[in-house]
């Protein structure tokens, strides 16, 4: 029986206003996401779903074989397309992903995510190692230690890349899902004109 997993992005947004703006705040603009492609080891051919809320402000990604137990790694990169009103530009500030691991003893887990802005470097990483004896879910939480802003007038993707890896027993495994119907990948987000 396969597992199921849900990739869900939320934005949250926060208007970083110039001086000229001070006096009078502008409404967040309104996002619209895409997803382009979705492929890597975690997310092979037929094994993914993508669903697009009415507004196009958020999506979700399902996975059925986003999983990787004792030995073995998963890999999802995930490509999507961000539309901003003319005029606004917007940077990743963080991103938090939550799963779930069972860990024998002696064995390890290990999340890696990487996100980025086409033909930009990293922008954001994530690099965490959970040890067991572990049952439980697990979050990793990545911060930018500075802001890039994604190019003013210019059409760029976003992109997520994370990486599963088990060292150990066969009967060790991490998986990237929802819980408790939060999503599981959540980014936030910060605007400024151009």
């Amino acid at each position: 029986m396969m597992t199921a997993a849900v990739v869900g992005v939320s934005l949250v947004g926060l208007l970083i206003p110039s001086a000229a703006q001070a006096h009078a705040r502008l409404a967040d603009p309104v996002v619209t996401l895409q997803v382009m492609a979705v492929n890597g080891s975690g997310c092979p051919a037929d094994s993914s779903v993508t669903t697009d809320v009415p507004d196009k402000t958020a999506f979700s990604v399902s996975f059925s074989q986003f999983k990787a137990t004792g030995g073995t790694y998963k890999n999802c990169n995930v490509t999507i397309k961000v539309g901003i009103p003319a005029g606004w530009t917007y940077s990743v500030y963080e991103v938090i992903n939550r799963g779930y691991g069972v860990l024998d003893k002696g064995a390890s887990g290990r999340m890696m995510m990487n996100s980025w802005f086409t033909g930009f470097p990293w922008t954001l990483r994530a690099d965490q190692t959970f040890n067991g004896p572990y049952d439980d879910f697990w979050q990793t939480d990545s911060s930018a230690s500075a802001m890039a802003f994604a190019p003013c007038n210019a059409s760029t993707n976003l992109i997520l890349n994370n990486t599963l890896r088990v060292a150990g027993p066969a009967t060790s495994s991490m998986e990237l899902f929802a819980q408790d119907a939060r999503v599981s990948t959540t980014f936030l987000l910060k605007w400024k004109q151009c």
